[in-house]
């Protein structure tokens, strides 16, 4: 307890009161203006000013917490990507405006877009649903207020969405940019939560947290999601995709109207897709969590990947070791459940490429990912927490107490 003190107190301190604090010598615009936990109208809303009241605010009146994390995290990442020189006149600087900021410096070829998951991702993480649908009035812009909903109506999304479109398109000058947009995963699927309970073919009863299993779960004491919201944030997770697709057509009509020199292409990533192909207690597949992936390369006509080369072959499932520190299942995703490792990035990087490959951008590939190098920089593959097998069996050992402390801290 000591050392976890020392160890968070010195972060904090680092990123409210340190060198964390210091703008970089960059000053420029990021090419990667992607910042953790946005939703789509926060691409819209949320700027460095408005970051820096919200930091502020957090803050309260005891700077120096026990065992606090810096305050307003995701907003301290925003201030830094969307102003990294913390210059007065990027103040007001959005996402969609950073982009026009570059597009203005010179042509872009080929942009990456890929929001939404975090329109729906509160709900798993909270093991709460806060359905924007049952709201009453109009909702608002302001991403502050917003903070009242963990899911977006499908009518507020498709709103949003096209508003976000619009908006890039605006940002962007007539060079025909090539545009690939992510669609959203199923958020159920991801290793933060974990089913529990009888399963019906593709829903189980309950989704509880990661350490919860089927020998510890008690209902009345564990807080869960229920099979009816698991499958009301999966419709959800449709309609959104399904807004995604109708607007990216309707842009390709309008872009047909344009001089051939001028026109912009936009495309579709299927990533959605992918995540349900590697989903392995979806399709049955628990004792041999393998298959999952062997089956999904299988698809594409490819028996000799290199992650199929592992041992044990990499699963979406959470990170599972030995206790000499070997990993003996999992891989594909980091140790929070939500986002991918090193290995799954790569992964996801030849959906991209197939799409741009198809598309013509030149040296888009996806057979010539550095797959040697990718695995090489996994340090989960190679070295994972000795304590990790530790940190899970007393998880699995003091369900209820954990389930207290993460309703305590989220």
């Amino acid at each position: 307890p000591l050392l976890a003190q020392d160890y968070i107190d010195e972060v904090e301190d680092y990123y409210e009161r340190g060198g964390g604090t210091l703008p970089p010598k960059f000053g420029g615009v990021y090419h990667n203006l992607a910042v953790w936990g946005f939703t789509v109208n926060e691409s819209m809303t949320l700027h460095p000013q408005l970051c820096q009241e919200v930091i502020d605010n957090e803050e309260g009146w005891i700077e120096d917490d026990f065992l606090g994390t810096p305050s307003a995290p995701m907003y301290r990442t925003a201030k830094r990507v969307l102003n990294p020189g913390d210059e007065a006149e990027r103040a007001l600087d959005t996402q969609v405006k950073g982009l026009g900021r570059l597009a203005a410096a010179g042509p872009v070829d080929v942009l990456l877009l890929w929001l939404g998951a975090n329109d729906c991702l509160g709900t798993v993480l909270t093991l709460e649903v806060q359905d924007m649908a049952a709201a009453a009035g109009p909702i608002p812009q302001d991403p502050i207020k917003r903070l009242d909903w963990n899911l977006t109506s499908t009518k507020q999304f498709e709103a949003d969405y096209a508003a976000l479109v619009k908006g890039v398109s605006g940002a962007l000058s007539d060079h025909p940019t090539r545009i690939f947009v992510g669609t959203v995963p199923h958020v159920t699927i991801p290793p933060i939560t974990t089913g529990v309970g009888n399963f019906d073919g593709t829903y189980f009863d309950h989704y509880a947290r990661f350490f919860i299993n089927q020998q510890n779960f008690n209902p009345l004491l564990h807080k869960s999601l229920s099979r009816a919201e698991a499958k009301l944030i999966d419709g959800r997770v449709d309609s959104f995709n399904a807004a995604i697709r109708g607007i990216v057509d309707g842009e390709n009509k309008k872009e047909a109207t344009k001089p051939a020199g001028k026109r912009r292409s936009w495309h579709v990533v299927d990533v959605c897709r992918t995540l349900d192909e590697l989903a392995v207690k979806r399709q049955g597949l628990e004792k041999t969590p393998e298959q999952a992936l062997r089956r999904y390369y299988a698809r594409q006509g490819i028996t000799n990947h290199p992650l199929l080369q592992l041992s044990p072959i990499p699963s979406i499932l959470l990170l599972r070791t030995d206790e000499a520190g070997t990993r003996t299942g999992g891989g594909l995703f980091s140790l929070d459940g939500v986002h991918p490792s090193t290995i799954g990035y790569g992964l996801l990087a030849e959906v991209f490429l197939v799409e741009m490959q198809k598309a013509g951008v030149p040296g888009a590939d996806p057979r010539r990912l550095p797959w040697q190098e990718v695995i090489a920089n996994d340090a989960l593959l190679h070295s994972p927490p000795r304590v990790w097998d530790d940190v899970y069996e007393a998880g699995s050992n003091h369900a209820t107490l954990w389930d207290l402390i993460f309703r305590v801290l989220s």
